[in-house]
């Protein structure tokens, strides 16, 4: 089973990027976890 790590950078704008990515995540059969680095 392929593994990714996934790095993404930028300006914080509001919230919601967290939950954005679970529920695309969700959408494509996608398991792993998302945090604030």
């Amino acid at each position: 089973m392929p593994t990714y790590h996934i790095h993404i950078e930028g300006q914080v704008q509001g919230v919601g990027f967290r939950p954005y990515v679970y529920r695309m995540a969700r959408e494509h059969g996608l398991k792993g976890w998302v945090s604030n680095t």
